[in-house]
């Protein structure tokens, strides 16, 4: 799957800066909260936005549709009402690319089956679902894969923040089960919340950092600290929430140490936001169970409306207990919030790392990857994971009927 070739496109890099930054659209009020984070209009315009891009790539994965694509979303993008529309014109697009790529037309019967047999091939028997961690991991996650093993240093570190803050009465201010021996690999079939957490990975330090429900008892704070990967601000929120909680100087200082230790450790400073793409088939999620009545339904039921039925979040949480081998996964690296936000990519010159014969044998003995610190999900309560406004990570099928009828 070519996926570079368009994230790498200025053209794309400028529609999602567009999105983000929409003077016109900035103080609009959204409903979208998730875990307790308010969700500002535009940065859930952003990920229906990455929803559409990303459904595209697996459909389509043409280079050649390119320009055409990123012409309309561009349209589309400038032009809409609210973020059902956002979702239904998206739809609309990627039935307009597929018919083109198939040379038929959308009025049809036979022709609108086939539009519909083509996108449930692409993007549900041959699809992907998804799982997003920082990129640090990026190399060692393509050359071994993903595994449930724990860090037990990081483990102590968490442990060590969670029994401070909790001694001043904030609770599980780290979401995560502290005690496991071993932990689940969180995936998502749903492109928008796996580039959510994309942003907010790993989701231990999103909390820590700016994203906490804790941080709202707090007057002012760097809201877009840690998707920005700023050193100091999220340093700076911290030592302000130690301090809203009266700690001690000791207490504040081994925050503090801790912090950074982390944050070194993951060379957040240099970030960027990874999702490995997963075959469906090594997950059993290849399958829809009502794709006949689906298909055969075209002449009832509205196209957009069809192609949601197929296209929509069936699993928005996956819990995969065994290790997902390299050669079922292609990772991928996502614009960054911060390249979106300062339109401009961070270009990364570094040169491809030889392997040496004794290098070799480390990862031959690794067998598989110790997935450290990379805890990407976090063991958030799974109905709020699943609540984000109802668009994009699953419902948007509820939308379009609302909208279209059906």
């Amino acid at each position: 799957m070519n996926f570079k070739s368009l994230l790498k496109n200025e053209h794309l890099l400028s529609i999602l800066h567009k999105v983000l930054m929409n003077e016109t659209t900035k103080n609009k009020v959204s409903n979208a909260s998730i875990n307790g984070e308010s969700y500002s209009y535009n940065r859930y315009s952003l990920l229906i936005t990455m929803d559409i891009v990303i459904k595209y790539q697996i459909i389509i994965n043409d280079e050649t549709y390119n320009n055409y694509f990123l012409n309309k979303l561009d349209t589309i993008t400038s032009n809409y009402n609210n973020h059902e529309d956002l979702i239904i014109k998206g739809n609309s697009l990627l039935i307009d690319l597929v018919s083109n790529k198939l040379n038929v037309n959308t009025t049809k019967t036979e022709d609108k089956k086939e539009i519909l047999k083509y996108i449930y091939d692409k993007y549900i028997v041959n699809g992907y679902c998804f799982h997003s961690f920082p990129s640090i991991f990026k190399e060692k996650t393509e050359e071994v894969g993903l595994t449930q093993d724990i860090d037990i240093k990081e483990l102590n570190d968490l442990k060590k923040i969670d029994y401070i803050f909790s001694n001043h009465n904030y609770k599980n201010i780290i979401s995560r089960d502290l005690k496991e021996k071993s932990r689940a690999i969180y995936i998502t079939d749903s492109p928008a919340m796996a580039y959510y957490y994309a942003f907010r990975s790993p989701e231990y330090m999103a909390e820590l950092t700016s994203l906490s429900k804790y941080y709202n008892y707090l007057k002012d704070y760097h809201k877009d600290a840690f998707y920005l990967k700023d050193y100091h601000k999220c340093k700076s929120n911290l030592a302000s929430l130690c301090s809203h909680v009266n700690m001690t100087t000791k207490e504040e200082t081994t925050i503090l140490k801790t912090f950074d230790k982390r944050w070194k450790a993951l060379n957040l400073s240099e970030s960027l936001p990874c999702i490995a793409f997963i075959k469906r088939s090594d997950l059993a999620k290849n399958y829809l169970s009502n794709i006949d009545d689906i298909i055969n339904s075209v002449d009832t039921i509205d196209l957009n409306i069809l192609v949601s039925k197929i296209t929509d979040s069936k699993y928005p949480i996956i819990r995969r207990y065994s290790d997902i081998n390299s050669l079922d996964l292609t990772v991928i690296t996502m614009p960054s919030y911060r390249e979106i936000k300062n339109n401009k990519f961070i270009i990364k010159d570094k040169p491809k790392v030889v392997l040496t014969t004794k290098t070799r044998e480390d990862y031959q003995e690794e067998k598989r990857f110790n997935y450290k610190y990379a805890f990407s999900y976090g063991n958030a309560n799974v109905i709020a994971l699943t609540g984000l406004l109802l668009i994009t990570l699953g419902l948007t099928l509820t939308i379009i009927i609302n909208v279209l009828g059906g």
